[in-house]
């Protein structure tokens, strides 16, 4: 991965010395040299961790630059977002979406070595595009504090103590705060709790959705989730509570599971959404 170059070299050489492509290297050079060689560091680590669906095509070394320059690209354009951990996950189901869409395919079949680079190009512009669009809806998400997701934990914790209170209250008597699993389900967006083609299909909800299907419509669906789980949780103390929602038993799941969660969710908005008074004073006195 690079050392990063001594202060000698100056801005072209340290990030030459980490091979960036033209584009990026390009639109680097009107960012602080070392800063650039940090970010561009901190995703190199996190590409190998990105939550792949276990699907071994995306440890391909064609993909995992594409990625490295999307994201890389993306930070520096968005100086006051910045690259934070867990934007790295979200490529996955457009870059899966937008290859096998290319190719006619599913990527499990596709043998990426033989793959024409005008193909990656194309995926690549799509999976920034896509990107883009999902984090201009969410970018509060990701910067200094993360406060969107903060005040989405707080909204899911508020509909849960409206919907299903024993549950609540046993979350409460355990210590089990909602920060410690909703944190994950807000920065990564569900994608590493279902299998690849569930989170696939419950994005293009989110993406029909008129609008913050990521951001309003997403704490809908955490809920339905988190009670569908609830009368297993109840009988669960504090260490069977933090491993279970660690790796909740989703292997197995199919679409239709995910299409009653979608539609419980919808009523869910549309008996809070609507009636704005159900959640907005308790939310301000939090």
């Amino acid at each position: 991965g690079g050392g990063g170059g001594g202060g000698e070299e100056g801005t072209s050489g340290s990030l030459g010395s980490l091979s960036l492509s033209a584009s990026a290297a390009a639109v680097a050079a009107s960012t602080d040299g070392e800063d650039a060689v940090k970010v561009l560091k901190q995703i190199r680590v996190d590409i190998p961790r990105t939550a792949q669906g276990g699907i071994a095509a995306f440890s391909h070394p064609k993909l995992q630059r594409l990625m490295e320059r999307v994201l890389y690209i993306w930070a520096l354009r968005h100086p006051a977002t910045g690259y934070v951990q867990g934007i790295n996950d979200l490529l996955i189901p457009f870059m899966a979406v937008l290859l096998s869409g290319e190719l006619k395919r599913p990527i499990q079949d596709i043998d990426l070595d033989a793959v024409d680079n005008s193909v990656f190009d194309n995926v690549e512009a799509g999976v920034y595009g896509c990107l883009s669009k999902v984090l201009n809806d969410i970018q509060d998400h990701y910067t200094s504090g993360q406060p969107g997701i903060q005040a989405l934990v707080l909204r899911l914790q508020e509909i849960i103590r409206r919907i299903d209170l024993k549950l609540y209250q046993h979350l409460e008597e355990q210590g089990m705060e909602f920060l410690q699993f909703a944190f994950r389900w807000m920065n990564c967006l569900l994608l590493r709790e279902f299998p690849l083609p569930l989170v696939i299909r419950l994005w293009d909800t989110y993406i029909a959705e008129p609008s913050e299907g990521f951001s309003t419509f997403h704490v809908y669906f955490c809920a339905v989730f988190l009670i569908y789980w609830s009368p297993q949780l109840k009988q669960m103390d504090f260490p069977q509570l933090m491993l279970f929602m660690q790796k909740l038993p989703t292997s197995r799941w199919g679409l239709q599971e995910i299409e009653t969660l979608l539609a419980e969710a919808y009523v869910l908005k549309s008996l809070f959404h609507s009636s704005p008074k159900h959640l907005a004073a308790p939310l301000q006195a939090l």
